[in-house]
């Protein structure tokens, strides 16, 4: 389903808000562990504004999330504890 989206801005909200809910953080927790702000962090799950490839290298590496699996909802190189939760 996550997938079938494709990279719209309400595609990639919904994905991140999952993959957020899956890992069991709060926006705030989930934005200061990827060195953002939840004022920063929140408009991409909120789709007001496109996740900008800064933000998502930074969730990457924070959180194990691929930009395949949030620009696009490949799922297939996530961690499997969040692809369990999805």
């Amino acid at each position: 389903m996550l997938e079938e989206l494709g990279d719209d801005i309400n595609a990639v909200a919904a994905r991140l808000k999952a993959a957020r809910e899956a890992l069991e953080l709060t926006k705030r927790s989930f934005a200061e562990r990827a060195g953002m702000s939840e004022n920063t962090y929140g408009p991409f799950e909120n789709a007001i504004r496109p996740l900008s490839l800064e933000a998502a290298k930074k969730i990457r590496k924070a959180h194990g999330l691929t930009l395949e699996f949030m620009y696009f909802g490949k799922i297939d190189d996530l961690p499997h504890r969040i692809v369990a939760k999805l």
